[in-house]
């Protein structure tokens, strides 16, 4: 999942504009809290049929939790 898909789809998440995102925003400043970040996990999960994502709570950005997408899809 390439940064533009997975903004795309976060924004989808979020009900924001794809533009009103960038990797480098803070997901509480996008409206992502953690129950969000573990409810957006599970959605991206099951669409691109992997195991569970994990993630740290030093997953602050949208950079940081496209990193661990990433870590999962590679693993």
């Amino acid at each position: 999942m390439n940064a533009a898909e997975f903004i795309t789809a976060l924004a989808e998440f979020a009900d924001k504009p794809v533009d009103a995102i960038t990797m480098a925003d803070d997901l509480e400043a996008i409206g992502i809290d953690s129950i969000g970040v573990f409810e957006f996990l599970m959605n991206l999960e099951t669409t691109l049929g992997i195991g569970q994502i994990e993630v740290s709570e030093s997953v602050q950005s949208v950079q940081d939790l496209h990193e661990a997408v990433l870590d999962a899809v590679d693993a």
